[in-house]
């Protein structure tokens, strides 16, 4: 579940806290990147809390407890990866961002 965060770990910019995690769409200074998190979910009637609690997992397994330079959105898939993959649906969630420990 998705809430609001405090302006903890950094004050002044807004956050959310999903399953543990921080998720921010800036990179504050000085935090130093563990790890890439990339995250596509391809399934019919996919959502942005199912991209974030896989991106949480990852940061999790990671060690890490926030994802900076988070970003987030829909992206449609090209006719031949509907062809020749397992994609069913016509669109795909995605999500990346840095793993970082605060």
């Amino acid at each position: 579940m998705t809430v609001d965060a405090p302006e903890w770990p950094w004050p002044g910019i807004r956050s959310t806290f999903h399953d543990g995690v921080f998720f921010c769409e800036s990179t504050p200074p000085g935090v130093t990147p563990i790890c890439r998190i990339n995250v596509e979910i391809s399934r019919q009637n996919g959502h942005l809390e199912i991209v974030k609690e896989e991106m949480a997992r990852r940061a999790s397994a990671a060690g890490t407890n926030a994802i900076v330079g988070f970003r987030y959105g829909q992206r449609a898939h090209k006719w031949w990866e509907q062809m020749f993959s397992f994609k069913w649906d016509s669109e795909s969630w995605w999500g990346e961002g840095e793993a970082v420990s605060v």
